[in-house]
């Protein structure tokens, strides 16, 4: 019986693609790499989630560095500084100013500047809000002596100088630059698909896709892909393909992945029994980032158990960078 549910799955698949009438083709954003070997502006979190009176902890503004080059860099003396405001006053944020510490940034190696009022790393809001952090030895955070930073929430620029006031990377953000299709941006830093990427290039970044924290300080981007995948052909996977959940939708699942090029899309992922019908939709106008995924237990819409059988996994993508809607499909058996 399973033979012929994978016969048929195959025989499934390869007609669904043989009638798909859309044409759309994702080949992701323009890119601009500047290959650099000095520590770069990797993330920007301007519009933090902050409420003094929610009993949790306040979600801080941070910038984070990047060191790709193979030497270790020392930036004592280095500071970020936003645009100059209506008066002309511009702020000046030294995060590495005592000579007798430790100010070395090691090749691959993150930096988090971060305003907290206090000097303690392992008390700050950074640490409590992304608790990954008092794990990770590894990641450099520089604190400001302050409650925030002067960055605008619509746009600012935000300049990385070292101790003689040479521009080592700079960034002239804007809220456009998140993925259009996110409601509600606060809460959610902007992150570049590759640290070797222009700064100064819109197309360069998005929004996190980090569901849990809004934001990735000190580890690798959520959007981050390699130079050869930022062009990549788009993908759909279904993990494993055949999959045996109980009747609850407990125990086994599949895990359904999708991978596109870099860019901001939107997402519509639906399960349709052999007979074309609509039995689940995981997901309907989802923001995501070129890397998602989704489990699917096995039940339907109404929470009821499907019935073993052939399913037609069917990704719609609409994205910034393209008209129209391209589609990916896949199949799973589900053997009760």
């Amino acid at each position: 019986m399973r033979l012929f549910f994978i016969l048929f799955a195959i025989t499934l698949f390869l007609s669904s693609c043989d009638t798909s009438g859309d044409d759309t083709t994702i080949t992701g954003i323009s890119t601009e790499f500047d290959r650099r070997s000095s520590p770069v502006i990797n993330e920007i979190m301007f519009e933090p989630l902050q409420n003094t009176g929610d009993g949790i902890v306040d979600q801080p503004d941070f910038v984070e560095l990047y060191n790709p080059g193979p030497e270790a860099v020392d930036v004592g003396g280095w500071y970020i500084q936003d645009c100059p405001t209506a008066s002309g006053r511009r702020y000046s944020y030294h995060f590495a100013q005592d000579p007798g510490e430790d100010n070395l940034l090691a090749p691959g190696q993150y930096a988090v500047i971060v305003p907290e009022e206090s000097p303690d790393p392992a008390g700050s809001r950074l640490a409590g809000y992304y608790d990954y952090l008092s794990e990770d030895h590894s990641v450099r955070i520089f604190i400001v002596e302050r409650k925030t930073f002067s960055f605008n929430n619509d746009n600012d620029c935000i300049a990385l100088k070292d101790g003689s006031g040479a521009v080592i990377d700079s960034v002239f953000y804007d809220r456009s630059w998140h993925n259009p299709y996110v409601k509600s941006t606060k809460g959610f830093s902007i992150e570049k698909y590759n640290d070797q990427l222009a700064s100064a290039s819109p197309s360069s970044w998005s929004t996190s896709s980090d569901r849990k924290y809004g934001a990735t300080p000190g580890k690798r981007n959520s959007i981050y892909l390699s130079e050869g995948d930022m062009h990549r052909s788009p993908s759909l996977s279904a993990d494993p393909g055949e999959f045996s959940p109980d009747m609850q939708g407990n125990g086994e699942t599949t895990l359904i992945a999708w991978k596109l090029p870099a860019g901001a899309y939107q997402i519509a992922l639906t399960i349709y029994d052999s007979e074309g019908v609509t039995v689940r939709r995981l997901a309907e106008g989802l923001p995501t980032g070129p890397t998602g995924a989704i489990e699917w237990n096995g039940l339907d819409d109404d929470r009821e158990p499907a019935l073993s059988g052939i399913y037609l996994v069917r990704l719609s993508v609409a994205g910034d960078t393209f008209d129209g809607t391209g589609e990916l499909e896949e199949s799973v058996v589900l053997v009760r």
